[in-house]
């Protein structure tokens, strides 16, 4: 029987064991409330090199020793940085659970930041700074957050700049690094097959007795205040690519069980309405899509495709079109019950895996502090009524509060006035 359970430890630290008999494999996350939120505007992007910087050797190990044991063992070792937080993670047989927890502990405490080393990761992370700045749909994206977030410690890149890199040395990845990973800021998220006792063990073991003396780490973002905005940057590409963003609700809203129905509904699925639409019949693009994207304080609603240069115009209406569509006759039974039943199943198929638990538990818990029910969340998408989805697309397609980015080789449209202005033809 799977078992899901939250514990806090005596020092705040706090640990989401997902446990599942049915599987011999175990994922272990260190998710560390450290993103760019907590950046000051100079050090953006120290959450991020502080994730390199921790593979680059330990007071223990060098670099190669942290991958070549987790490779001797068959095991996976990995780490991503978000918005709201970053996450050090293994994947491994059960059987070597104990191995594992003992490699991240020692990347999560004990990391060098030799200099030498810096200097090495710093050109690496502008590299890819610079591969993401060849890849027009990340600059498209990342401009949109920019724009839409202004004033808000989410407009900043989680990469950070060349600018604010090139300030960072190893006594400001100590300091950051001893402000944030305390126990209080700090969730272990277990899942697999793991017993309580077991988990509880290596948690006390690796993490809990190895604190110092916690300081209280409780800052958070202010609200986002959603812009009415439009950039455009002109690049030497094939295509137009083009995005726009709406206010959303934040992370632990119950009203976004209704925005994800809508978006299978509306944008995701191959069957959505914009995918068959602008896809589909019109012939305009290969890629169409949607999504909310929450944070604590807020967040954004975000529509993006790409296409010819010379269709960027009808892309935009085809999309304005189809939202006023959407709230104008709003969604049939038929549209409700599929979505429900896609959202059900990713649920569901989710949970065979423990890599998938892991993260979803973990991020609930580092975002909330609180434990991810699943059969609450079963019963949410069930309780959506149509009425629900009404009402929070009014809430979303705000066209005075959104925001439009472009980037193509051609700049002379006006995404924002394209969208505000298009009217309905049906």
């Amino acid at each position: 029987m799977r078992m899901q359970k939250l514990i806090t430890f005596q020092s705040g630290l706090k640990l989401v064991l997902v446990q599942n008999p049915a599987v011999r494999s175990v994922a272990i996350g260190v998710f560390v409330g450290a993103g760019v939120v907590k950046e000051p505007k100079e050090q953006a992007g120290i959450s991020h090199f502080i994730e390199h910087m921790v593979f680059k050797g330990t007071t223990t190990r060098s670099s190669f020793d942290i991958v070549n044991e987790i490779d001797s063992i068959g095991a996976q070792i990995n780490a991503y940085t978000a918005k709201s937080y970053t996450c050090f993670y293994t994947i491994s047989l059960d059987s070597n659970a104990q191995k594992c927890a003992e490699v991240l502990s020692d990347l999560y405490f004990n990391p060098t930041f030799d200099p030498d080393e810096l200097e090495k990761e710093r050109r690496v992370v502008i590299e890819e700074i610079n591969e993401s700045e060849d890849t027009p749909d990340d600059v498209c994206i990342e401009n949109l957050f920019t724009e839409f977030f202004k004033g808000n410690a989410l407009e900043k890149p989680i990469l950070g700049n060349k600018r604010t890199l090139e300030n960072m040395d190893s006594a400001a990845l100590h300091a950051y690094h001893k402000k944030h990973y305390v126990p209080s800021n700090t969730v272990l998220s277990i899942a697999g097959n793991l017993t309580e006792k077991s988990a509880i063990e290596l948690v006390k073991t690796y993490f809990e007795s190895q604190f110092d003396k916690a300081c209280e780490e409780n800052s958070h973002a202010s609200e986002p205040m959603p812009r009415h905005g439009y950039i455009a940057r002109r690049k030497h590409i094939e295509q137009s690519h083009l995005a726009f963003a709406f206010p959303c609700y934040k992370y632990d809203d119950r009203r976004l069980t209704a925005v994800k129905l809508m978006t299978a509904i509306f944008c995701m699925e191959m069957s959505s309405r914009l995918f068959q639409s602008v896809r589909e019949k019109l012939g305009l693009c290969y890629t169409v899509m949607g999504y909310p994207s929450t944070y604590e304080s807020g967040g954004a609603y975000v529509i993006y495709t790409s296409t010819n240069p010379s269709n960027a115009e009808k892309a935009a209406r085809a999309i304005r079109r189809e939202i006023d569509i959407l709230l104008t006759d709003g969604v049939s039974d038929e549209e409700l019950k599929k979505g429900k039943e896609q959202l059900k199943t990713s649920l569901v198929l989710g949970q065979e895996s423990s890599s998938a638990m892991m993260r979803t538990f973990g991020t609930h818990a580092i975002m909330t502090g609180k434990l991810y029910d699943f059969d609450a969340k079963i019963d949410e998408i069930d309780g959506v009524t149509k009425e629900d989805i009404d009402d929070v697309a009014r809430y979303i397609f705000d066209f005075d509060k959104m925001c439009a980015s472009l980037v193509s080789p051609k700049t002379d449209i006006n995404l924002l006035d394209v969208m505000k202005n298009a009217q309905r033809t049906v």
